[in-house]
């Protein structure tokens, strides 16, 4: 299991793949310089006996001056071959009508099989009209020939059948010693890489293993969990956004707790209260008046409205409130709602004014019921927190397809700090929790929600009047 383990690890594919490009590129390397080395080498012997064969040619040319012909050298093969011993370096043994060569101890007719060791071809001897005087006449179109001038006329020919393999004992010697050398050469290239490569390896794979770590005590839920950031290439982006997660994990646990303590205080504040004076009832110590009976309902309504907007914010959050959405004009919406809350604004000393310059009809998709809430719980918030007397300003614009809300009251405000956290739930400026001055902190969160589900956005930001300033916008198509 194992080894199972290990031969499927990171760590050992990239070791095989490393080692499998570098083993091809070497042994590609060592195929072409063997390749280069050979055909060059062929070459280079080829070029060698082109010289040879000119210098040879020159001497021909002063056996041809003398006579004026080659007649003499054509009935006289033994200085034929003295010619070739002396000016090519080929050795002949002559006996009779036949030539053994030195080193191969076989017979050859030269009129019928020249003297030829395999891969070793004599000079051919051609007069001036291409006739042989030496040599064989099957291979006559394969030859190249070299000119034999005399006084700038040519008086024949002296014709090399290039070599296609190397044939003598030296040369392929030498070959033979470079290729061992080659392959030497390529051996150890194969060996340093494999020791280069298990450190790269497992420096590359060395990240990898911190992140795998890493995901471990997240999955164990040790969300302090820091990963550190050694390099500027992908596994260094992997590494800081593997941070980020981390990061916003923790933050996730810690708000999902203070979620549940918020929660856990906010019911237990009117249960409290509710279980104190129906104590009080029972216990004979308050008398049943139409008083005390108010009072309990004003508390189980606190109780309900809490209930209700808890579960309006849980179905928003998973997606599972449901908006029907009309054609239907937000300011019109807007001036409605106004309406309906300019009594409670007089009676709590507050002026209410909406300005309406542009009085342009707007068109927009959107759910009726829902933007009557958001305005509703913008004009709550307004209620509940500003001093009296005091004010709100409502006002609009329509810019880049969308109408831009504008909701600014009076004093008190709020710090700059605290101003961004408006819009989380069961957030709320003041630090004693007072329901009758705070409310449960969830009416501008529903809000967010609300502008998000209609592809819109809310913000908040300090007043001109020294209140709060909340913004939304959401898009038209009119």
């Amino acid at each position: 299991m194992k080894t199972q383990t290990m031969i499927f690890s990171i760590r050992f594919k990239l070791f095989s793949t490393l080692l499998a490009a570098t083993g091809g590129v070497v042994l590609c390397m060592y195929l072409v310089m063997q390749w280069t080395f050979n055909n060059g080498f062929l070459a280079h012997v080829n070029k060698q006996e082109t010289l040879k064969y000119q210098s040879f040619a020159r001497v021909l040319a002063q056996e041809w001056k003398n006579p004026g012909s080659w007649q003499q050298l054509q009935n006289n093969r033994l200085h034929w071959n003295k010619l070739l011993k002396s000016g090519m370096g080929i050795e002949f043994n002559l006996r009779d009508e036949e030539i053994i060569l030195d080193d191969d101890l076989d017979l050859f007719d030269f009129q019928t099989h020249p003297p030829v060791r395999p891969g070793l071809h004599l000079p051919y001897l051609l007069d001036k009209n291409a006739e042989v005087i030496y040599g064989m006449h099957d291979k006559l179109g394969e030859i190249k020939r070299y000119p034999i001038e005399v006084e700038g006329d040519v008086v024949g020919y002296l014709g090399q059948l290039p070599q296609k393999e190397l044939t003598d004992r030296l040369d392929l010697l030498f070959v033979r010693q470079q290729t061992n050398a080659f392959l030497l050469v390529a051996v150890l290239m194969v060996v340093i890489s494999i020791v280069a490569v298990l450190p790269i390896a497992a420096h590359i794979v060395k990240p990898i293993k911190k992140l795998s770590q890493g995901t471990e005590r997240l999955i164990a839920g040790k969300y302090k969990t820091v990963i550190p950031v050694t390099s500027k290439d992908e596994l260094g982006l992997l590494s800081r956004h593997f941070n980020s997660l981390a990061n916003t994990l923790k933050e996730n646990e810690q708000a999902r707790r203070r979620w549940v303590a918020d929660i856990s205080h906010e019911l237990r504040t009117p249960l409290s209260i509710l279980k104190g004076e129906i104590e009080a009832l029972v216990d004979g110590v308050t008398k049943p008046t139409p008083e005390a009976i108010e009072s309990l309902h004003e508390e189980s309504e606190h109780l309900n409205r809490l209930v209700n907007d808890l579960y309006e914010l849980s179905m928003s959050d998973i997606g599972a409130l449901n908006y029907i959405k009309t054609d239907l004009d937000p300011i019109d919406l807007l001036s409605g709602t106004l309406d309906t809350y300019r009594g409670e604004f007089e009676q709590q000393g507050l002026t209410l004014e909406f300005v309406d310059e542009d009085q342009q009809p707007l068109q927009m998709l959107a759910d009726a019921s829902r933007l009557k809430q958001l305005f509703s719980n913008i004009l709550s918030n307004t209620l509940r927190y500003t001093d009296s007397p005091g004010k709100l300003l409502v006002e609009y614009r329509v810019h880049d397809g969308n109408v831009e809300l504008s909701f600014k009251d009076s004093s008190p405000g709020v710090i700059e700090n605290d101003i961004g956290r408006l819009f989380e739930r069961l957030y709320r400026v003041e630090s004693s929790r007072n329901r009758v001055t705070g409310g449960a902190g969830l009416g501008l969160s529903i809000c967010h929600n609300i502008v998000q589900a209609h592809e819109g956005s809310i913000s908040a930001q300090q007043s001109p009047f020294g209140g709060v300033w909340i913004t939304v916008i959401l898009p038209t198509f009119g």
